[in-house]
């Protein structure tokens, strides 16, 4: 039993061992993974039967000629499995939908003001499920539907415990699991818009996460795994305090973070954030001073945050897809300028994923579930 057992597991992991190479280069040939995996090759030929069986590989054609026969190409199939993401805004939702390899199928946005009520989740639920339809895929090809919002969430992922901003806490995830008919889960917005990063980004290790909109959210990341802490308020650095009895902030304290370093306490009433970098980047003094100070509030966070958590810091967000490397400079300096500790070295970064919608973050846990069952 005990040897039957050992032989099983072997040719499991070496049929993994086998789709990862193949999924990690996007294609092989037997001679690839021959050489990858040290196995056999009737071995790999009989693995290379199986994964296409399951449909998780199939032939993409015939290597360049080095002489000899030319050798079949194997493809990974990221059109098996989909997942969906959805964002949940103040004035609008997000739907994504991506395959294995976070690709984008489909992407759609739908104008609704948010509100914790009946209406509101069938409408939202309902426009997932035509959404889904309109993929022309089987039932069995979805793996979830991640839900993103700004709202702190339970271990499990099936309730908001705070979600002050929306007004929804108390929320619970079966209000769209009884109307979607796939597996949901709630997923915290800059956790979602971290784990693009990661994955965008396989070295990044240690970070503190700003994800800096309308209002401020964050994460911070430890060995590639958001920190949680006790109650799962951890990386809730937007309510960290910055200036004693300042500004209010709708978490009812005075001189948070967030009502300081928010896009909200950047921009004038009904202002546009395309319209202020306009300004700014013209050289328009009144503007130059706004960012200079907003600047200067965002660097005392930083500071906190680094002698706290001594790792890279990455600014996402809407802000980030109008920084350039002249702000990240002046940061820096900001920075040096207060610290007891400065650091020769620039650890401010502007997040790569600006361009890329949220919710496919809120999509990605259930792709790293599927990939570490089949790889």
């Amino acid at each position: 039993m005990k040897k039957n057992f050992t032989v099983s597991t072997l040719k499991i992991n070496n049929a993994k061992n086998v789709l990862n190479y193949i999924y990690t280069q996007k294609r092989a040939t037997p001679q690839m993974l021959q050489e990858a995996t040290l196995l056999s090759r009737p071995t790999i030929a009989q693995i290379l039967r199986e994964l296409q069986e399951d449909h998780l590989i199939f032939p993409g054609g015939l290597a360049d000629s080095t002489g000899g026969r030319k050798a079949m190409l194997y493809e990974f199939n990221p059109g098996i499995k989909v997942t969906i993401g959805v964002e949940l805004l103040i004035d609008h939702y997000e739907i994504v939908a991506i395959d294995l390899y976070a690709e984008i199928i489909k992407f759609e946005k739908f104008n609704l003001i948010f509100s914790d009520s009946e209406a509101y989740f069938n409408e939202v639920c309902s426009s997932v499920n035509h959404f889904i339809d309109s993929l022309n895929i089987s039932h069995g090809q979805i793996l979830g539907v991640g839900i993103a919002l700004q709202a702190l969430i339970s271990a499990d992922g099936r309730h908001i415990i705070y979600g002050k901003v929306l007004n929804c806490t108390g929320m619970d995830i079966e209000e769209f699991n009884s109307r979607i008919p796939y597996p949901c889960t709630f997923n915290h917005d800059a956790e979602s818009s971290a784990n693009v990063e990661l994955w965008r980004n396989p070295l990044l290790k240690n970070a503190v996460y700003f994800n800096i909109r309308s209002d401020v959210s964050g994460a911070i990341i430890i060995d590639r795994k958001f920190f949680k802490g006790g109650e799962y308020k951890s990386g809730v650095f937007e309510h960290m305090t910055i200036v004693p009895g300042g500004e209010p902030c709708y978490c009812g304290k005075r001189g948070c973070v967030n009502s300081y370093c928010s896009l909200a306490a950047l921009l004038g009433p009904r202002e546009d954030i395309q319209h202020f970098f306009y300004m700014l980047r013209k050289g328009t003094v009144s503007y130059q001073k706004r960012w200079d100070k907003y600047l200067e509030y965002l660097a005392i966070a930083v500071d906190n945050l680094h002698m706290a958590i001594n790792c890279d810091v990455i600014l996402g967000g809407n802000l980030s897809r109008y920084l350039v490397n002249s702000d990240i400079e002046r940061l820096h300096d900001l920075v040096n300028k207060r610290t007891a500790f400065p650091a020769a070295d620039s650890y401010i970064s502007i997040s790569s994923c600006f361009n890329i919608p949220l919710c496919i973050g809120a999509a990605l846990p259930f792709i790293e579930k599927y990939k570490n069952k089949i790889m």
